[in-house]
């Protein structure tokens, strides 16, 4: 087994191997690179295992270059879940090892590998790590015969139901509208702002239909009341799984439920289409009113963490602001081990 870099030259080779793949997710693309590259300015770094001229398993790998060397992801931009994707064994140890021998470098003040929720369990044994933060996955199975609709309202809780119907009561409609990606960036920053989150760029909401086609890479949901556009969903979807991306609910509409309804369209059409999970993404573990949201929908819960190889221990003395400021995208080191809080790097 040999393990190389990633070349232009088999992008077409790898996005095979990728949408092969069972547990290979949307973020594991070629063109996600290709996004990530121009939207945030990062550099790549992807392995390839190679038994011959055949491609047996990927790590995408991300870098930022600063004073004092470099900060690796798997991946970068809110917490991306990659890591390794391996068709065997032998590959997985063969990835595994060539990114331990990367992590430890004297040059490398941090890298960090998001675990998948479909991964393997022992990336914990076998990646280089010496600091990990514990996340919780929610995953949805997708109905997969009769009828859709009726089979998720039939699991989700009676809650969910009772919202979809207020909505639907409201007079509040939902189709696919790719072209209304600025009006969800706006009511993104909106509701982000009022509970002082990170909201997503304008220049991510300007770059997702430059590089991905609707319908097959994503879908962007919008629902309507009386014409007016007051909440939207953005899915990605790859394999068998759609990605639960960006929300956004106007706020003043919050209590008629139209990400209720906006979920159940968008659940269904994904069944219609056989795709097998509803990937709600991370939550942590103090975030008790999302992850009772996600567990409404009938979502399961995978444990996985982030595996952090911390060799520049002068990080830990940085406070969180200068830490996100001088790297906004990348996971550095988890803010639990910081070591004081101050005003200067």
């Amino acid at each position: 087994m040999k393990i190389d870099i990633l070349r232009p030259s088999r992008a077409e080779q790898y996005d095979r191997f990728i949408r092969s793949h069972p547990h290979a997710l949307f973020y594991h693309s070629w063109t996600y690179k290709e996004f990530l590259k121009t939207l945030i300015g990062c550099q790549e770094e992807y392995l390839i295992a190679l038994d011959g001229d055949t491609i047996r398993g990927a790590l995408p790998l991300m870098h930022t270059t600063g004073d004092g060397g470099r900060i690796y992801n798997s991946l970068p931009f809110f917490g991306t879940s990659a890591g390794i994707i391996a068709a065997d064994d032998c590959a997985y140890r063969a990835l595994a090892q060539a990114y331990n021998d990367l992590a430890r470098r004297p040059t490398t003040r941090s890298a960090t590998i998001v675990g998948s929720q479909f991964g393997p369990r022992r990336d914990k044994e076998v990646l280089a790590h010496n600091h990990v933060d514990a996340r919780v996955a929610q995953l949805t199975p997708l109905p997969c015969d009769g009828d859709p609709r009726a089979q998720l309202m039939g699991r989700v809780d009676p809650s969910a139901r009772r919202n979809v119907n207020k909505a639907i009561a409201a007079g509040i409609t939902v189709a696919a509208e790719p072209d209304q990606m600025q009006r969800l960036g706006a009511i993104h920053r909106a509701g982000m702002a009022a509970i002082g989150g990170t909201p997503k760029t304008e220049r991510f909401f300007e770059l997702v239909p430059r590089w991905f086609t609707p319908h097959d890479d994503f879908d962007l949901y919008v629902a309507r009341r009386d014409g007016v556009v007051i909440a939207a969903l953005l899915v990605f979807y790859l394999g068998r799984t759609v990605e639960y991306f960006v929300p956004a609910v106007d706020p003043p509409f919050r209590p008629l439920q139209p990400l209720a309804l906006l979920v159940a369209t968008a659940m269904t059409d994904a069944a219609c289409r056989d795709f097998m999970w509803w990937n709600w993404g991370g939550t942590w573990t103090t975030q008790t009113g999302v992850y009772r949201f996600k567990k409404k929908w009938g979502a399961i819960e995978r444990p996985y963490a982030y595996y952090t190889q911390l060799n520049d221990e002068t990080l830990r003395e940085w406070s969180r602001e200068n830490l996100l400021a001088a790297w906004p995208h990348f996971f550095v080191l988890p803010f639990s081990v910081l070591t004081a809080v101050v005003s200067e790097a």
